[in-house]
């Protein structure tokens, strides 16, 4: 049906005749439909496709384990300076941060940019303390910037003037929060 009805009107175009009249669905107007690609932006072929992202399953008790160390090292590291790059003691990024944290707590990963491990993790719609947080548009476009969410509405991060814990509501972060998420290896799968 869909096709014969985009065949008679590619024919009324090709003759220069009018598509009259199509109701819009939106209001009590009427639309005249000329051509082919304005047939495809009306209603008749607007379809909503919803994309879901996966969610994260729950921490394992591995996971919890793996967070409890987290929680209790990754503040002893508040004021070690930013370093572009940096994933030692002696400087940190705000992804060379969560690569060293984890990987000190037990839990072993690569050193991958933010948005490297904002692709990798899953989404968190309640975060535990222990899991990521991320931003975008900060230095560039897209997924920039990343932390450790570490409960009290509060996160731990490499930033600029080195590694600190800011609050979620702050205006800078909350302007370019874009959500919680959680590694697969927390949750066993």
């Amino acid at each position: 049906m869909l096709k014969k009805l985009m065949i008679f009107c590619l024919m009324l175009t090709t003759f220069s005749f009018a598509f009259s009249p199509i109701a819009d669905a939106a209001s009590s107007k009427k639309t005249h439909i000329v051509s082919m690609a304005q047939l495809k932006k009306s209603a008749i072929f607007t379809k909503k496709v919803q994309i879901t992202e996966p969610m994260a399953g729950p921490v394992s008790l591995q996971g919890q384990a793996v967070y409890a160390s987290i929680a209790s090292i990754a503040p002893n590291y508040v004021g070690t300076p930013y370093i572009y790059g940096g994933k030692t003691v002696a400087g940190f990024d705000c992804s060379g941060f969560i690569h060293f944290i984890h990987n000190f707590a037990g839990l072993s990963i690569d050193r991958k940019s933010s948005e490297d491990y904002f692709k990798e993790a899953k989404k968190v719609l309640v975060p535990e303390v222990g899991d990521l947080v991320f931003f975008k548009d900060t230095y560039k476009p897209g997924i920039s910037h990343m932390g450790v969410y570490i409960g009290d509405n509060q996160f731990i991060h490499a930033a600029s003037k080195g590694v600190e814990i800011t609050k979620l509501d702050n205006s800078y972060w909350k302007e370019h929060f874009v959500g919680f998420k959680r590694f697969n290896k927390i949750t066993g799968n």
